[in-house]
């Protein structure tokens, strides 16, 4: 499947939808702080993390659509200089949410 087929698979499914999603970052390890204060300021990036493991960072997002969330994981995460790659992990599901429990 081609990364355009994939890419509208997905914005169909997220159609008019609020889209959330966790985004770990690898990021070179000298600029790790300033990345996170960085990330901090974007107006739909809600948490962040500077975590141990397999990302440096960790950021929850949430978006009103799909096209918006691939602008900035095209347009701005992957251009912060020290930014080394990134994986999003798409929320499908939200059973608790700043600390409130949902859809009971």
């Amino acid at each position: 499947m081609a990364i355009a087929e994939i890419t509208s698979t997905i914005g169909k499914y997220y159609d008019d939808k609020i889209v959330t999603a966790i985004v770990g970052i690898e990021t070179d390890v000298s600029r790790v702080d300033q990345i996170g204060k960085e990330l901090a300021t974007e107006n739909n990036v809600e948490d962040v993390f500077i975590v141990t493991g397999e990302y440096d960072i960790l950021i929850k997002v949430r978006f009103p659509d799909y096209d918006a969330l691939q602008k900035f994981l095209v347009g701005r995460l992957s251009k912060i200089t020290g930014v080394k790659g990134s994986k999003t992990m798409m929320v499908v599901s939200i059973k608790k949410d700043m600390g409130q429990t949902m859809g009971e």
